[in-house]
């Protein structure tokens, strides 16, 4: 089966049509909104999906002959970078066309066009289009075993084997498609399998950065609010506190090295908000934060 890989910008719907524009990257045109904005706004039942090559699209790489001008029947996974670095999965087309050249939006697109979404170079049915709302599964690029760093990836790349597995079994067990109709509820609940690719965190080394802690104040205490787990949950938090990595993992495209003077000792509470705002919070900016609402 062929699939392809094509990165764009960052959006939350690609619904051009709903205000909603790119957040980060993309292929921007004179109008500043890349053409990938509407790449999942329906034109009745089909979507009209756009990406920047560096020229013609390579079909043959797809399985087409040199002379042809489209191809069929082909898988293709769309992803971006978000805000916090990296590159994830948004979503995906099904028995999509992939065309050569850089196609012209049909007349009855006419509200994409005035949007700036002038161009299309794959095709696919309603259908077969889905867009994640949650979106962690992890591509690694420029790095042994991900995805290069131009805009079309047509996974043919054995030691890449593993990335194409992952995002296929996330196809075939992960979310339903674009509903037709909007629905007033909907059914929770189902089980489904969740393939993910992570990044690594060296048990070692945070071990390491406790031991080094523990030995040269005594004890465990967040180094944004002073929150020791041992004095206030006894023997049952005894040795414990999460630990943060001063630069976040996600913004890396590769393996990186980490010395214990990257790392911070913190409460889980602390860990939370620090994660939950992008860009991060310092840790002495948290601390001074907390201070202030403590004086009200």
């Amino acid at each position: 089966m062929a699939i392809l890989f094509c990165n764009v910008g960052w959006m939350q719907k690609y619904d051009g049509l709903d205000e909603d524009s790119l957040a980060r990257g993309g292929s921007y045109n004179n109008h500043s909104i890349g053409h990938e904005v509407c790449n999942f706004t329906p034109v009745g039942d089909a979507v009209y999906g756009y990406v920047q090559a560096n020229g013609n699209i390579k079909l043959e790489n797809l399985g087409a002959s040199k002379k042809d001008d489209s191809v069929d029947g082909v898988t293709v996974v769309w992803t971006a970078s978000p805000p916090g670095g990296g590159t994830v999965v948004v979503g995906w087309y099904l028995n999509a066309t992939v065309y050569r050249a850089v196609q012209q939006m049909p007349q009855k697109a006419a509200k994409h066009i005035a949007q700036g979404a002038a161009y299309f170079r794959i095709k696919a049915k309603r259908k077969d289009a889905v867009l994640l709302e949650e979106r962690s599964v992890l591509i690694p690029r420029a790095t042994k075993g991900g995805i290069g760093q131009s805009n079309i990836w047509y996974a043919d790349k054995l030691e890449s084997r593993p990335i194409v597995e992952r995002v296929m079994k996330l196809i075939t067990e992960g979310p339903t498609p674009l509903p037709d109709i909007d629905e007033p509820g909907g059914r929770e609940g189902k089980v489904r399998l969740s393939a993910h690719l992570r990044r690594e965190r060296n048990a070692k080394l945070v071990k390491k950065k406790k031991e080094s802690v523990l030995k040269a104040a005594g004890r465990l205490c967040c180094q944004v609010c002073g929150f020791d787990f041992k004095q206030a949950y006894g023997s049952y938090g005894e040795d414990f506190c999460e630990v943060h990595h001063l630069t976040p993992l996600a913004k890396a495209d590769r393996e990186v090295e980490t010395k214990l003077d990257d790392l911070a000792v913190v409460c889980s509470n602390c860990h939370r908000i620090i994660h939950r705002h992008d860009p991060m919070p310092k840790i002495e900016q948290l601390a001074a934060a907390i201070s202030e609402a403590k004086a009200y």
